[in-house]
């Protein structure tokens, strides 16, 4: 009975042990709990967690609140002073071209419409104008009732629906004067170049029914695009990838209209382009964390976005490049092209063709065997080589470690013809620019 007393009595001392805790600890061994064992986390690699639905994040909070979702769950006991760095894709809304703004901006209503009249022929019938409508005396009367106090000088854009076949959203800028308002131009956009098309033009592009030269007009019932875009290409075959051009033409319905639309060269095709529309940039950014002991919040995220394109002077600065370092690899045909690099700046883009690599550019027959992804391949770190130590370094004369570098270039053949671009970041410790992702189709 003896021993089972023992027993018991040393469970109890045990117990009272553990109930006392640090607390017993820190009285009878002073200095205890001066070096608590922590676990402080320092984290550095990839989001591995769910993106929205793009596979991007385009909101700060939405990303901040996913990102220490991933953390909470990777490291649930992680102490205070805990941090990480996550690299997560984000896309930066961008316009390629930001107009002036009017003083003030009205769109038209349907009251508004209405109350110019509802009669055939009139606004209010279907509450948009037409060609048959003297559209800039509805809207100047309109202005002076509605900004009748405004000052002189001051000016407003209306936004309106006009009908051409289809409806339209159009807008027009006035400015108030002493003596009425006059139609102003805001600063915009303007293209490299503009051409008006001629009857010969239209004549080219056929003169049976239902085509262009039958009028020489374009109507509703005809593809615009495909026919400017296809002209642009053959009357202009030598135009540099990112050349802009405004093309005015007359249009048919109801009554011929003189009306304009831009088109970008994007070195293979010409495509109908807006200045103003926004574009979504996808790049790779860092979303520093830290933890304060009861939850990740984001520091900051780095990498705003730098974007730059090539243009014709970058493409020969890597042709003068490879006829000093590479000149096995210089064009035979031309000082303007290069086959390391594929950089023509006679055509201001990359060669990434396929069998042109394989057959042409194949020097020492060092591509012999390779599939069309593996040669891919090397034309992506080839290009990852030219940005990060030849043009970059030329580009930016103070590199900011915040900031992502996205770059952009025009790609014949291989990945399909267009714009490409590829993103960078600058390594201070290192003093070098670093590839990140891409090529990314623009």
């Amino acid at each position: 009975m003896r021993i089972m007393k023992n027993n018991i009595f040393a469970y109890l001392i045990i117990g009272l042990l553990v109930l006392s805790g640090c607390d017993y600890n820190e009285k009878n061994f002073p200095g205890f709990n001066d070096n608590p064992i922590t676990d402080v986390v320092n984290f550095a690699g990839d989001y591995t967690g769910v993106y929205p639905t793009d596979g991007y994040f385009t909101d700060r909070a939405n990303l901040e609140s996913a990102v220490s979702t991933m953390l909470k769950s990777m490291y649930p006991y992680c102490d205070k002073g805990s941090a990480a760095k996550v690299n997560v894709l984000f896309g930066d809304v961008t316009q390629d071209f930001e107009p002036a703004a009017a003083d003030e901006t009205y769109e038209l209503t349907a009251a508004d419409y209405d109350a110019m009249g509802e009669e055939s022929g009139q606004p209010g019938k279907y509450n948009n104008f037409d060609a048959n409508m003297d559209v800039d005396a509805y809207l100047i009367a309109f202005l002076n009732e509605k900004y009748s106090s405004l000052a002189n000088g001051k000016t407003v854009t209306i936004h309106y629906i006009f009908y051409s076949g289809g409806t339209t959203a159009m807008n027009k800028t006035f400015q108030k004067t002493a003596t009425g308002w006059n139609e102003f131009e805001m600063k915009g956009f303007t293209p490299d170049k503009t051409y008006t098309l001629t009857t010969e033009d239209y004549d080219a592009m056929g003169e049976e029914r239902g085509q262009p030269g039958r009028y020489d007009n374009f109507d509703s019932n005809m593809d615009i695009n495909m026919y400017i875009s296809t002209f642009l290409k053959l009357t202009f075959p030598y135009t540099v990838t990112g050349e802009t051009m405004e093309v005015s033409y007359l249009f048919y319905s109801g009554g011929t209209t003189e009306q304009s639309r831009i088109y970008k060269y994007n070195g293979a095709s010409w495509v109908e382009y807006n200045p103003y529309a926004e574009t979504t940039v996808v790049t790779m950014k860092i979303a520093e964390m830290s933890f304060d002991g009861n939850a990740w919040s984001m520091v900051r995220l780095m990498g705003g976005t730098s974007t730059r394109a090539m243009e014709t002077a970058d493409y020969q600065t890597l042709v003068n490049w490879v006829a000093i370092n590479k000149p096995a690899y210089m064009s035979t045909q031309s000082d303007q092209e290069e086959y390391y690099f594929g950089s023509s700046a006679k055509y201001g883009n990359i060669n990434n063709n396929y069998n042109t690599w394989k057959n042409y550019y194949n020097v020492d027959g060092y591509l012999d065997g390779m599939t069309n992804d593996q040669i891919q391949t090397v034309m992506s770190d080839r290009m990852a080589e030219a940005f990060t130590t030849l043009l970059l370094p030329e580009w930016v004369t103070t590199p900011d470690d915040g900031l992502s570098y996205v770059c952009v270039y025009a790609i014949y053949g291989g990945l399909g013809s267009g714009n490409y671009a590829m993103s960078f970041i600058y390594n201070k410790e290192e003093n070098k620019f670093e590839y990140v992702a891409g090529p990314t189709a623009q």
